[in-house]
């Protein structure tokens, strides 16, 4: 197969150099991107994601070893010319006064311009077309500081896309979003990957959301990387390793991480709604009180009635209940 890679580490140490010690987050690091792959960074606070977009953003220098851009080492790149190759979305709050949205938009264009010229009409389609895949348009004359952190978070994704760069490295950039936005910007970062042939790299926490949009996952485990798509990394039982809590595991056939509730109070659950998703939701409902289903004999009897109402049978008395919150405070009274 030809070389396709945007972005490719050769033995590479990161981390901080201080006169007294090395702090080594990251060693012998031998992973790529291709041209087109949206990937997801994930790991725990504290191991390295940030230092790993950092040095690749070239804002920090490896420890050791090689990092390539378009076969190129990434050294040998000026400011400018790196900034014509990738653009980097930070996890920092920008707080400025009497900035417009537009305006910041507009930055990204920055490093394809002299001093002597400003924005061209091709710029300012740029712009308009990255302010209006991240749904920012009817913010643009708006101050910076007068729209909320997650419109923030949404103007620097346009400011980057504005800087129409092969690469977008993103630190975190659905930290202050709803669920819905969260949603909406990694639709936009698969869609712009898929679309316009970028690489993307994004680190994040919402892992569930994650692993439903990447196409490779780097996964932060113990200073090495785990890569490969999210199917391959489940089948190895990478997922396993990323939380130490017993609690916390990872749902193979849902793709999703899980909380595990210790199972303490036995009840018995018959259905006559011929409805297996009001089944199954009603035994989430129980195990996050630590309920588990049983067939043991002198325990709460809860039957799931045709109309969607719950009986509760408890210590000789029959409680008819319209909803699952009245039924598990029954149950805990």
């Amino acid at each position: 197969m030809p070389d396709n890679n945007k972005i490719k580490l050769i033995n590479t140490e990161l981390g901080y150099q201080s006169k007294k010690r090395k702090n080594i987050l990251l060693k012998n690091l031998n992973i790529s991107a291709e041209r087109g792959e949206n990937i997801a960074l994930i790991g725990v606070n504290g191991s390295g994601k940030s230092t790993l977009l950092r040095t690749l953003a070239n804002l920090q220098n490896p420890l050791s070893g090689d990092i390539y851009i378009d076969s190129i080492k990434l050294n040998n790149y000026s400011a400018v010319e790196s900034a014509k190759k990738l653009s980097f979305v930070s996890s920092e709050i920008i707080r400025t006064r009497f900035l417009k949205v537009y305006d910041l938009v507009s930055l990204g264009r920055f490093p394809h311009q002299n001093f002597s010229n400003g924005n061209s009409e091709e710029d300012h389609t740029i712009i308009r077309k990255a302010m209006k895949i991240t749904g920012i348009t009817e913010l643009q004359n708006r101050n910076i500081n007068e729209i909320s952190d997650g419109e923030r978070q949404k103007v620097m994704i346009a400011r980057a896309l504005a800087q129409d760069t092969d690469i977008i490295l993103l630190d975190e950039p659905t930290a202050f979003l709803d669920i819905s936005n969260k949603f909406a910007v990694y639709n936009i970062l698969s869609k712009t990957s898929n679309e316009q042939n970028k690489t993307i790299i994004f680190s994040t926490h919402d892992l569930n959301i994650a692993l439903k949009h990447a196409d490779k996952i780097w996964l932060i485990k113990d200073k090495k990387i785990y890569e490969g798509a999210p199917e391959d990394l489940i089948i190895e039982n990478v997922f396993h390793k990323l939380f130490t809590n017993e609690n916390v595991f990872f749902n193979k056939l849902t793709n999703e991480f899980s909380v595990k509730f210790p199972q303490k109070y036995p009840v018995k659950l018959i259905n006559y709604s011929e409805s297996e998703l009001i089944k199954q939701i009603t035994i989430n409902a129980l195990k996050r009180k630590l309920y588990f289903v049983s067939d043991r004999d002198n325990i709460p009897e809860i039957t799931i009635n045709q109309d969607n109402t719950w009986n509760l049978s408890i210590n000789e008395e029959i409680f008819l209940l319209d909803s699952i919150y009245k039924l598990l405070k029954h149950l805990q009274n």
